[in-house]
């Protein structure tokens, strides 16, 4: 065999890595304004197609000021980017989620938040944030192109922000750490008062022939709170132990419902403006996470494991039920383990799964298809790090759900790359 093509076989080679830092736009005694984020992307083969697609693209400004008696303070503000194009439909979940109403957007809000911090007072936060749920579920959110399916974090196929559990709108947290010799223990605190429009239509509820709709600004998301507590410990290479909690108000009543009768040709008429009903109920998720190692791609073996549990935090693809709301209450877990080697870690393997299943009487007998909501997705990756701020990536999704979860997830293979700031 030529020599030539001899080398080119050889694995490329790992060049050094040093610690990837915010890069600086401006610095002074007063302040630093820097940018981080990154660009990715992945050829993608799913469904029996195969395209470009925009990876979980961002870019971050953010600007500290040091304050009076060792306060920090200042804001962060990133943007999600779909820089391969915008309006290429989100087949891939997990972190690339945005709200529904920027799917559409090359350039869409992730974060916009102020801070305050002090070593004593701890770290308080207020806008669009990770919340602190995401304290415990972000340590399986490691894969390249998916993930993030069955931990609660990305609620009602979105980026969380509406439940308080993934990217958190409009919230204040707290969160304080203490070290001690055995390790660190941090609380995290989470409090939002916004409000969030629930589009709710109900057959036959007045009746046959009828539907049911509620009326806008009278059934929408309330006020909700999260909870996490976090210990990572000094044994072997670090063991981390977490639990987490969100809760969200659901107001479901009015004194002005509208009822509309749908036996009609044509538009279905209005016969009722003030129907009574009152159908209040609550979003919960908690968590429970534990892993074993430095961290995902750090040398040597990783391990995480992620478990969920929730109550009306979930929500079926449209027309999957009959008579009833498609929020259902589920169990989750998730997994992500990675092996890595090398000089500077430069190579990678990964796997791991995500598991969702329903865990509702009711909405299981009101399923069309199947007897419950079974998502099962088992994953397996490679990574090479280049350098420590440019990787490319292999995954694969080998996909086992039922009838119900088919529109949401599916078999893909994915080759990509990513460039950090």
């Amino acid at each position: 065999m030529n020599s030539k093509i001899l080398k080119a076989l050889v694995p490329l080679p790992c060049l050094a890595a040093t610690a990837v830092q915010a890069l600086p736009i401006y610095q002074s005694n007063e302040v630093t304004l820097y940018m981080e984020g990154y660009f990715t992307a992945h050829m993608v083969n799913t469904m029996g197609a195969t395209q470009m697609q925009n990876g979980a693209s961002r870019i971050r400004i953010g600007l500290n000021v040091p304050a009076y008696d060792k306060w920090d303070t200042g804001f962060n503000l990133e943007w999600g980017i779909n820089a391969i194009s915008s309006a290429q439909n989100l087949i891939i979940q997990g972190d690339q989620q945005a709200a529904p109403g920027d799917r559409g957007e090359s350039l869409y809000l992730r974060q916009g938040h102020a801070f305050a911090k002090h070593p004593k007072w701890g770290d308080f936060v207020i806008g669009k944030q990770w919340s602190v749920y995401y304290d415990v579920t972000y340590i399986t959110d490691w894969y390249n192109v998916s993930g993030g399916l069955a931990s609660g974090t990305y609620a009602l196929g979105t980026d969380g922000g509406v439940s308080g559990t993934g990217r958190a709108d409009s919230a204040i947290t707290w969160r304080k750490a203490w070290k001690f010799d055995a390790g660190e223990f941090q609380v995290g605190l989470q409090y939002a008062n916004h409000v969030a429009d629930l589009n709710i239509s109900v057959e036959d509820v007045a009746g046959p022939n009828t539907l049911l709709v509620c009326p806008p600004g009278d059934c929408e998301y309330g006020q909700s709170q999260g909870f996490s507590a976090v210990y990572r410990a000094n044994i072997g290479k670090g063991l981390f132990l977490g639990v987490s909690y969100n809760r969200v108000q659901m107001d479901i009543a009015s004194n002005n419902g509208i009822v509309l009768n749908t036996a009609l040709n044509g538009e279905p008429l209005v016969i009722s403006n003030d129907f009574v009903f009152d159908a209040d109920s609550n979003d919960w998720t908690a968590a429970f996470g534990v892993y074993y190692g430095e961290g995902a791609y750090e040398k040597g073996w990783y391990a995480a494991l992620v478990l969920d549990r929730s109550q009306n935090n979930e929500l079926a693809p449209a027309g999957s039920v009959e008579g009833i709301t498609n929020f259902f209450d589920a169990k989750g877990s998730e997994s992500f383990i990675s092996y890595t080697w090398g000089a500077n870690n430069c190579y990678s393997i990964y796997g791991g799964h995500n598991l969702l299943r329903s865990d509702d009487n009711e909405f299981d007998r009101a399923l069309i298809r199947e007897n419950e909501f079974r998502l099962k997705q088992i994953y397996l990756g490679a990574q090479y790090r280049w350098n420590d701020r440019v990787k490319l990536y292999f995954e694969n999704a080998f996909d086992s759900s039922n009838d119900v979860a088919a529109p949401v997830v599916g078999n893909f293979t994915a080759v990509g790359f990513r460039v950090d700031i």
